[in-house]
């Protein structure tokens, strides 16, 4: 959730989500009467909710507008917001097939082929970095969790790592502790369902992605990208899809503590566990990828919404946005 706002990710605008959620807090007005509510003029409210209406988050009746149910508006606009990245993922990748069978001396595609091949050819790629690394991780996997020196050694150096895994992921086990070290070493990591493709940018200048093998009979292959007009391409798509994925707190957090003051809230473990929660993983996951019981997954979870004044997890959920907790 970035700068505490909820709904920025799904293309909001400040007004629209202070229009929104002030509709769901509170009851139904017409463009003056909202106007006052959030401090905007009545031409700029008109606007903002001409948009939430076009999204299906607001009814507008006899010109009064009422927030739609939260759930159904949310999970509209999230579906919307999908099959939009699904139709871009679908371009790119035509355009990635028709590359394919290119000369491989191409100054701006070169094919890379077989596992061997394509590590070499990565930790080149991380080596070549000088200021940021974009990433994409998701299944299948080719090797088992090891950790990545190369990247650790790149974090220590200065260069700044932002990667989103596919939930799918973190529930290979294990997984959770070694993405917390790296995040303990200064990347940047947040979690999506359904990533598009295994994919690093360096420096917005050259790409790798890597394609698994559909048969036995076909090695694993990747292509190196150069070139401004497809690299450009590939940064926007992962900018819509870390904008959209949900923050990871990883880093090694020491024992789970009991009986914390309310002012001390959420303890290290606490965004630990809320973090994997927000990733969709149920409860029993969520303490298997943290090494500690399920019982006490429960305890903490009801432990914060005693804290929060929260009857729900949902609610729960608005108090963690409102205050910026992840």
């Amino acid at each position: 959730m970035r700068g505490g706002r909820l709904l920025g990710a799904f293309g909001l605008t400040e007004l629209e989500e202070t229009i929104y959620l002030e509709l769901v807090r509170g009851r139904p007005g017409s463009a003056g009467e909202l106007s006052e509510r959030v401090a905007a003029s009545v031409d700029e409210v008109q606007r903002a909710l001409d948009a939430l209406s076009r999204a299906g988050l607001i009814r507008l009746i006899a010109g009064r507008a009422g927030a739609a149910p939260p759930d159904l508006a949310i999970e509209s606009l999230l579906n919307q917001r999908m099959r939009e990245l699904q139709e871009a993922r679908v371009g790119l990748w035509d355009w990635l097939r028709q590359q394919r069978p290119a000369d491989p001396m191409d100054q701006d595609v070169q094919l890379v082929v077989g596992v061997p091949a394509i590590m070499q050819a990565f930790d080149q790629f991380l080596r070549g970095a000088q200021e940021e690394v974009l990433g994409f991780d998701r299944p299948p996997y080719a090797a088992v969790l090891q950790d990545n020196p190369t990247e650790i050694d790149m974090l220590g150096r200065g260069v700044a790592f932002r990667v989103v895994y596919d939930r799918r992921g973190l529930e290979r086990p294990g997984a959770a502790a070694h993405i917390g070290r790296f995040v303990a070493a200064g990347e940047q990591a947040r979690v999506a369902a359904n990533v598009p493709g295994k994919l690093a940018v360096a420096d917005r200048r050259v790409a790798l992605i890597s394609f698994a093998a559909r048969t036995e009979s076909i090695e694993p292959w990747a292509l190196v990208v150069r070139g401004t007009t497809w690299v450009e391409v590939l940064v926007a798509l992962f900018t819509e899809v870390w904008d959209r994925a949900t923050p990871l707190r990883l880093a090694p957090a020491g024992e789970v503590a009991d009986g914390v003051e309310r002012q001390s809230l959420p303890t290290p473990v606490d965004r630990q566990i809320l973090s994997l929660l927000m990733t969709g993983l149920p409860d029993k996951a969520v303490a298997s990828q943290l090494g500690i019981s399920l019982r006490t997954v429960q305890r903490r979870l009801r432990q914060l919404m005693d804290a929060t004044g929260s009857a729900t997890r949902m609610q729960l959920g608005w108090f963690i946005g409102r205050n910026n907790w992840l």
